[in-house]
């Protein structure tokens, strides 16, 4: 049984990566990346979790769609789909072509650039940069060209500050690299669900203001303090401004209802059709004067 999931992970860019060399994605010889799967954070004990398909190019990003095995992972596709795994990890490297250039690095790229490549899985995986990723290249024969892990060729796995100045929870004075880098990924996870509730939130709050924003248009119209037109404008210009368009609407006076203005409009206007007020050129008067004899007018014309 299997779950195609309709979302895009980005594979690959061209960017340094967290063992401090880089892939470029024009060298990609995606043809030979077949068949395209991947494992759960690249532990190929567990068997294949993933097939990639729908694969499409962006500037230098490659996306593709994940298509779940769920006879062995069962419940993974749900965990994508509810934001628990939300990146994906190249593994096993088969590097075609190296540049180890100066010239050819980004800053704070220490390993070299992979000018041709291709990749013998692509993990679904809970943490972008996943401390679990293969960080060894290979050749056309698996036989090993680079461990890019070791301290000699990469920082990362290099822990620069005292344990006991970092003050990370749950972690002991005299815990090893290892541990303090799992502990820095669990925080980084935690972050990562932090930032998608905020957003969440944020977006509620938006959609509650904008509530509001109506529930006030609507109270203005029907206390006659509004016409259509100004309601539309106050709309657009009071977006988000709950307080301000509250006591806009507040200082307003109800507007003179059409009786009224029938009574105490000048002569030049009373009596008179729409046809005649248009043919007289008192419309656009009599449209920033009287508003709602306006409106009156014009529907009335428009059943003619």
């Amino acid at each position: 049984m299997e779950k195609k999931i309709e979302k895009e992970f980005c594979l690959t860019d061209n960017s340094v990566n967290c063992y401090g060399y880089r892939l470029l994605t024009e060298g990609l010889e995606l043809e030979r990346f077949n068949p395209a799967i991947g494992f759960l954070n690249h532990d190929r004990d567990k068997g294949v979790a993933v097939r990639w398909e729908d694969f499409r190019y962006e500037g230098d990003k490659l996306y593709a769609k994940p298509v779940i095995n769920e006879t062995a992972f069962a419940g993974l596709a749900e965990q994508i789909e509810n934001g628990y795994y939300r990146a994906a990890s190249m593994g096993h490297i088969v590097a075609l072509e190296i540049d180890e250039r100066d010239e050819s690095k980004l800053p704070g790229q220490k390993g070299p650039t992979i000018r041709r490549w291709f990749p013998r899985e692509c993990s679904i995986v809970d943490i972008p940069g996943n401390y679990n990723a293969l960080a060894k290249l290979y050749d056309e024969s698996d036989h090993e060209l680079h461990d890019l892990s070791d301290n000699k060729n990469n920082n990362m796995n290099e822990v620069m500050i005292p344990v006991s100045e970092l003050e990370l929870p749950n972690l002991k004075a005299d815990a090893t690299a290892e541990e303090v880098r799992a502990t820095i990924a669990d925080l980084v996870a935690r972050a990562e669900r932090v930032e998608s509730i905020e957003q969440e939130m944020a977006s509620l709050r938006a959609e509650i203001e904008k509530e509001k924003i109506e529930q006030l248009i609507e109270g203005g119209l029907a206390a006659k303090k509004l016409t259509v037109q100004m309601a539309e404008r106050l709309r657009a210009d009071y977006a988000g401004k709950v307080e301000e368009l509250r006591a806009l609407i507040d200082a307003m006076p109800a507007q003179v209802s059409v009786a009224n203005q029938s009574r105490e409009m000048p002569e030049k206007y009373a009596g008179k059709s729409w046809k005649e007020l248009w043919e007289s050129g008192l419309t656009e008067e009599l449209k920033r004067d009287y508003p709602d004899l306006y409106e009156r007018l014009l529907n009335e014309n428009k059943k003619q």
